[in-house]
């Protein structure tokens, strides 16, 4: 296996959603303490101590991370919503990992992650930090693969899914084997025909979304709902507070909902015509999709909204086939969709040893687990997926008449 290249040292070498949140939460909350944890979801894939060591290197190089004039000039015409106070922010702000990040190997081998600090200055490090483990794993755990057919297997898979008339991004940074695969994957999504009637809509890496001058593209993510809910005292009206406050800020812009922070039956509770009204459209993130179509059209058909006239965002686990499959039942729905495709592009190999078996994904996240003193969660249409404290959790699924307990 050839060493890939590191990662460029670079403020944009990030999703666009985290510049989008810091600058919301600069209006709405900069001063609250927060703590996010790391967790493995698969302790197969365990770092051994040279990773660890390599790891802790490379956070300890945030501190020297400076955003360069240059960076900030992209920022400011490639994304008109984020502020000139944002970006007069942005331009000053620096990483402090000393203080901020906590990074060991307990007694039986697994990883230990803790950040913490103010939300709107912490809220940078989880997307990098996921993406340089699974990249640390890769380079001194699990080493039994190459490059080798990267460049002509996601040119085959972006074909596919433009000649199906699928519209997609690239969404994994965090899931990336390395910086250098996600580059490659651009790369190639750059060779995919114009002239289908699908498209490459984007990256949601800053980076290679101006390398590639391809549009940088982003939703918002779950820690935004779980923050305001948690910090609101409310998971009743979770998702309409956060929803309200994202569009205070944005006026429009960034207009998709994110639907499964405490699951899609609670969101739609909360969705309601003024709501569904001035957002574009919902992101689907776990659970089953096609049930989501048929709940989503029924649910816009319900506020005497068209739902032609709306967008569904999928980025849950997808590879090409499954898009198209989901593609052709929005279809039949009249629904628009697009796609945000993330672990299936930047780590999707084969054992050199043996070419027919994968070379298997980490399978890790980074969430919030407190907002000051009061404990965050995540209630996923997936009960395996439900994070936080056991006993949050279901207070937050007796507030929401949910049943089911934490997996």
């Amino acid at each position: 296996m050839s060493i890939a290249a590191e990662a460029p040292a670079s403020i944009l070498d990030q999703d666009l959603y985290k510049f989008c949140m810091q600058q919301a939460l600069l209006e709405h909350y900069p001063d609250v303490e927060v703590e996010y944890g790391f967790i493995n979801r698969d302790p197969t894939t365990k770092l051994n101590q040279p990773a660890v060591d390599w790891l802790k290197s490379r956070i300890a190089a945030f501190a020297d991370l400076v955003p360069q004039p240059d960076e900030l000039a992209y920022l400011r015409s490639a994304c008109p919503y984020l502020s000139q106070a944002y970006l007069e922010f942005l331009a000053a702000f620096r990483f402090c990992p000393s203080e901020q990040v906590l990074c060991t190997l307990d007694s039986h081998g697994n990883l230990e992650m803790k950040i913490t600090g103010k939300w709107c200055e912490v809220i940078l490090y989880e997307v990098p930090l996921l993406s340089l483990v699974s990249e640390a794993y890769f380079k001194f755990v699990d080493t039994d693969w190459s490059y080798e057919g990267q460049l002509d297997k996601i040119i085959a898979k972006g074909t596919k899914l433009a000649a199906a008339g699928c519209k997609f991004a690239e969404f994994g940074t965090r899931r990336r084997r390395d910086f250098r695969t996600q580059d490659t994957v651009m790369a190639g999504l750059a060779q995919v025909p114009k002239d289908l009637p699908g498209m490459v809509t984007g990256s949601s890496n800053m980076y290679l979304a101006r390398k590639y001058n391809v549009p940088p593209v982003g939703t918002v993510g779950h820690e935004w709902t779980m923050g305001i809910a948690a910090l609101e005292g409310t998971y009743e009206n979770g998702n309409s507070l956060a929803l309200k406050k994202w569009y205070q800020t944005f006026k429009g812009s960034l207009g998709i909902a994110l639907t499964d922070t405490f699951g899609t039956k609670a969101f739609f509770a909360n969705f309601d015509h003024g709501l569904a009204s001035v957002y574009n459209g919902v992101r689907h993130d776990s659970g089953d999709p096609f049930k989501f179509i048929e709940s989503v059209h029924a649910h816009y058909t319900s506020l005497d909204i068209d739902p032609k006239t709306k967008v569904v965002v999928f980025s849950d686990g997808l590879d090409p086939d499954t898009a198209i499959k989901i593609k052709a039942h929005c279809d039949k729905f009249g629904l628009n969709c697009t796609f945000g495709i993330g672990t299936n592009f930047t780590n999707d190999y084969m054992k050199v040893s043996c070419p027919e078996q994968k070379s298997k994904a980490v399978n890790i996240v980074i969430k919030l687990f407190r907002c000051n003193d009061k404990y965050c969660v995540k209630l996923s249409d997936v009960k395996t997926k439900h994070t936080g404290n056991l006993k949050e959790v279901q207070r937050a699924q007796s507030e929401l008449s949910l049943s089911g307990m934490l997996e």
